[in-house]
């Protein structure tokens, strides 16, 4: 089926020699059907881009599909870093527990301290800042 072309005005435009083969080269790239289109795709884009405060039409759907998929395998590789990191932390303390022979009651005591320590960090910590001398409660 045809394509039905729409009547619209026609004003004269002034542009430089460069600026005209500009326009016919993108008009190739993009496989445009003639330079009126990609002229008229080129004001839409700017007026738009001025009137949304240059974030609308500039982060275009595939530029945000990209970061999308970014932050996407970013999160994954965190995820399996975190769940190695459990898994060495469990095998250690199952290796602690076992050494000291603590009881179940110690270990609920220790993991309380830990907690509150943690607490106390608020998503910081600095092993510079502890005090290894503290005795034994």
């Amino acid at each position: 089926m045809a394509k039905q072309k729409q009547s619209m005005p026609s004003n004269g435009v002034r542009m430089s020699a460069e600026m005209w083969a500009k326009c016919d080269e993108m008009t190739r790239k993009l496989g445009l059907e003639s330079r009126n289109e990609y002229i008229r795709n080129a004001i839409e884009f700017y007026t738009e881009w001025c009137e949304m405060n240059h974030t609308q039409k500039f982060l275009t759907p595939a530029l945000e599909s990209v970061i999308g998929a970014k932050v996407r395998d970013s999160e994954n590789r965190i995820a399996r870093v975190l769940y190695k990191m459990a898994v060495q932390q469990n095998a250690l303390t199952h290796v602690l527990a076992t050494a000291y022979n603590w009881t179940p009651d110690e270990l609920e005591k220790l993991y309380d301290t830990a907690e509150d320590d943690a607490r106390g960090w608020n998503g910081t910590l600095d092993l510079r800042d502890f005090n290894y001398d503290e005795e034994d409660e």
